[in-house]
């Protein structure tokens, strides 16, 4: 890329805006991967805590549990406490107190007082019954006796370890109104060592409301099939309780009452483990959580750190890049306009020598100075005399091409590179940008100021030599251009050539002589037929150029290099007109043709070329668009620009036919070709006229045959005017299409003269049409007035 395309820096005013760099891919990662890092140590605390948290749900559930089996061993105790004391009474009563002979008289006096005594140091004991050996019946009773006596279950159950020791099961019994365990001790009778008698008491349940059981568990009594028969809660008594479902496995526990078949539960509800692992938990838990939460803060605060100090590692390498950089640019550039310098110009100078070389193309060495750069110095200051610079730098950069060079060595002098150019043409269209340009006026401090510019150009490898010699040619060039006077446009511009302004004057006197013939009338227009091959017909005309000169007609071929941008401009204007004007005359006459007409690379770079040809065109409402072709050389700087390529999709949208002209040529890139909107591909006649000499070329021109009929396109094959020396061999005819003819070029006149010039059965052609031809193309000049012999 050249040196002038690349954006520079301007240190005029500026305002210096510090953009923190990206991170690199490694810093990244490196972030990553510390992030990582606090986050795997972070969940691992945060697991730790969850654990440690069930850890105490487990304990404080155990320590329930523990609370709850100490609770209910308490009240075993207590309960078989009570019980053993009922039965030391029975004992005492059956033992003691009861006569020898118990079993078959009532008991005396002085027992039954001390009974009334015992029993009301225990007013639980209900009564003391005098019961038959096998318990089922009672012989005597402390309370009021019945009629007969009172028959009783025998479904006692012997305790562990004390045979005569037996308690029923829980019932109700009506003297009483309550519900009785009733306990019975069995005596010997003295008076007989086989014979018993039974001492029994009721004991009212409700008599363990004494007991003192904690208030936080359900306790409840069960009997040897695991019934329960009292409960406990809050530390009350009750006969009624909770289902022994309602308490999952884990909240119950069970311990055997002491000497009796019985066992004490304890229940606890679920909401009394979770309200006591919170009791322990909270005080735990915003001491972890301030820890996760003060580690993830630690690790986002380092994060934060390591990507500054990242930042600024990064934002100090890029102002040592930027300073070496500024260093290297301002070694190779100018500091006001910040177009390549001298150094910088020598950088690029002979990599451009290498590129021409090896492209095999033109590379133009341009001297550019300003004329009135010295007054605007001294009227408006040397401020805006840099001002204008800049805007001349600017104005320069925009006129060339991306692939040209802009420098500037120093004052109002600049360097042009114009690389790549295949003709002169090109380089005339790059020389009318930058007059241009030159041309507009500047505004300095509210003033308009026109600058005039000389430019001196030297064309390798032409002008062969190395970089210092080109641009001295080239400098000699430019003091040419200023010290003759300026003609008309183009006295700007001076050709380097050892005797010095001799060419570019001819060219000068043949452009504006030119411009005169064009006003005069002596460049006019002559007409080639094209022949349709499907049906021998004359399909439509070519317009050619013919400038009369000392009584002789002078072909393009040898003025048009000479002519420059304005010439060319006025001269496809004069075809255009002309020609449509003649076509319009001839299809007042009935005859259908279509006129095809040049268009040169300067008609196609200017702005307004398809309004102007439309506008002509709605001029002649009798010619439909597509009966006007334009014929576009392959030019790939032209047809690359966006301009360009505008006004052919304008045209052939409005219905203009669009030719590629001269296929074969030049370099031709297929790619190219497929994106362009084209209508027909001329193959040039240096092809047809050497397939005698060069039979081989046949298989290219049929290559391109077949491309066009793929591609829907009309193929024009351009022929020469002579039949004997360049008629086709009649092979090869045959295999392109038969019925081939020659005739010459016609003139601009009308009526059976022009026919009889026409008339493709009497002369030969110069151009032939291949493949299919729409109806609107085909001729009626042959069904007219070609009916003659």
């Amino acid at each position: 890329m050249p040196l002038s395309t690349v954006p520079t820096f301007v240190p005029k005013s500026y305002t210096l805006t510090v953009i923190a760099p990206p991170l690199t891919a490694n810093q990244r990662r490196t972030l990553w991967q510390v992030g990582i890092a606090f986050m795997l140590l972070t969940g691992l605390l945060t697991v730790l805590y969850i654990q440690q948290s069930q850890h105490l749900h487990r304990v404080v559930a155990e320590k329930i549990k523990l609370h709850a089996a100490l609770s209910a061993q308490s009240a075993a105790l207590q309960v078989a406490a009570v019980f053993n004391k009922y039965f030391d009474n029975l004992v005492y009563v059956g033992n003691v107190l009861l006569p020898q002979n118990a079993g078959v008289q009532a008991p005396s006096t002085r027992t039954l007082e001390q009974v009334q005594i015992l029993r009301a140091q225990h007013p639980n004991i209900t009564a003391f019954n005098l019961q038959n050996s096998s318990g089922d019946r009672i012989l005597w009773s402390t309370l009021p006796q019945p009629s007969r006596p009172i028959e009783l279950a025998n479904d006692f159950t012997p305790l562990p370890g004390h045979p005569n020791r037996l308690i029923g099961k829980l019932h109700y019994a009506q003297r009483m109104h309550a519900r009785v365990i009733t306990m019975r001790y069995r005596v010997h009778n003295a008076g007989s060592a086989h014979s018993f008698f039974s001492v029994g008491s009721p004991i009212n349940v409700m008599s363990l409301d004494t007991l003192t059981i904690p208030p936080n568990y359900n306790l409840f009594l069960q009997d040897a099939q695991h019934v329960p028969f009292a409960f406990f809660r809050q530390g009350k008594l009750s006969l009624s309780g909770p289902s022994l479902q309602s308490f999952p496995p884990d909240n119950q526990v069970r311990v055997p009452v002491p000497g009796y078949p019985w066992a004490i539960g304890a229940e606890w509800p679920t909401s009394l483990v979770t309200r006591a692992w919170w009791h322990e938990e909270k005080r735990l838990l915003l001491n972890n959580i301030g820890i996760v939460l003060g580690l993830l803060g630690i690790g986002v605060f380092t994060l934060f750190l390591l990507a500054r100090e990242m930042r600024l590692r990064n934002r100090q390498e890029e102002i040592l890049i930027d300073e070496r950089d500024r260093q290297k640019k301002r070694a190779i550039h100018d500091a006001l306009t910040g177009l390549p310098n001298r150094d910088g110009l020598r950088l690029v100078f002979d990599q451009a020598l290498a590129r021409s070389d090896r492209q095999e193309q033109l590379l133009a060495v341009g001297f550019l100075d300003l004329d009135d750069f010295k007054p605007v110095n001294d009227t408006y200051g040397h401020a805006a005399g840099d001002d204008l610079l800049q805007e001349m730098a600017h104005r320069l950069l925009n006129a060339v091409r991306r692939t040209d060079t802009v420098a500037r060595l120093g004052g109002d002098e600049f360097i042009l590179l114009l690389e790549g150019l295949r003709s002169m043409d090109e380089l005339d269209l790059v020389l009318a940008r930058l007059q241009a340009a030159i041309a507009q006026p500047f505004d300095l401090k509210g003033e308009v100021v026109s600058i005039r510019a000389s430019l001196g150009l030297t064309l390798y490898p032409f002008d062969e030599g190395d970089s210092d010699l080109l641009l001295r040619h080239a400098d000699q060039a430019m003091y040419a251009a200023k010290t003759r006077p300026a003609l008309e446009g183009g006295g700007w511009v001076q050709f380097y050539h050892p005797d010095i302004g001799n060419v570019s004057m001819g060219d000068e006197i043949l452009r504006r002589d030119f411009l005169r013939a064009l006003a005069s009338g002596a460049v006019t227009l002559r007409y080639q037929p094209l022949v349709a091959m499907a049906t021998d017909r004359v399909a439509g005309l070519e317009a050619l150029t013919r400038w009369h000169q000392e009584g002789r007609e002078v072909s393009p071929d040898q003025f048009l290099s000479a002519l420059g941008v304005r010439e060319r401009q006025a001269l496809g204007r004069f075809v255009l007109q002309t020609g449509l004007r003649q076509l319009a005359q001839w299809r007042d006459m009935d005859l259908d043709l279509f006129l095809s007409i040049n268009v040169t690379p300067e008609d196609l770079d200017q702005s307004e070329f398809a309004d102007t040809v439309i506008g002509i065109l709605a001029a002649y409402p009798s010619i439909p668009p597509e009966s006007l072709v334009l014929e576009v050389l392959e030019i790939r700087e032209i047809l690359e620009q966006e301009v360009a390529m505008g006004h052919l999709q304008r045209l052939r949208s409005a219905g203009v036919k669009i030719a590629l002209d001269d296929v074969g040529s030049t370099y031709a890139s297929l790619l190219r070709l497929k994106n362009l909107p084209i209508d027909e591909i001329k193959i040039d006649q240096g092809f047809i006229r050497e397939l005698s000499n060069k039979p081989q070329d046949l298989v290219f021109v049929e290559s391109l045959v077949n491309l066009g009929l793929g591609m829907d396109v009309l193929i024009t094959v351009e022929r020469g005017g002579n039949r004997s020396a360049h008629r086709l061999p009649a092979r090869d005819e045959s295999r392109l299409s038969p019925g081939v003819r020659h005739c010459q070029a016609a003139g601009s006149g009308s009526g059976g003269g022009f026919c009889a010039h026409l008339c493709p059965r009497r002369r030969g052609c110069g151009h032939a049409i291949v493949g299919p031809v729409p109806a609107s193309w085909m001729g009626a000049c042959g069904s007219r007035v070609c009916n003659e012999s």
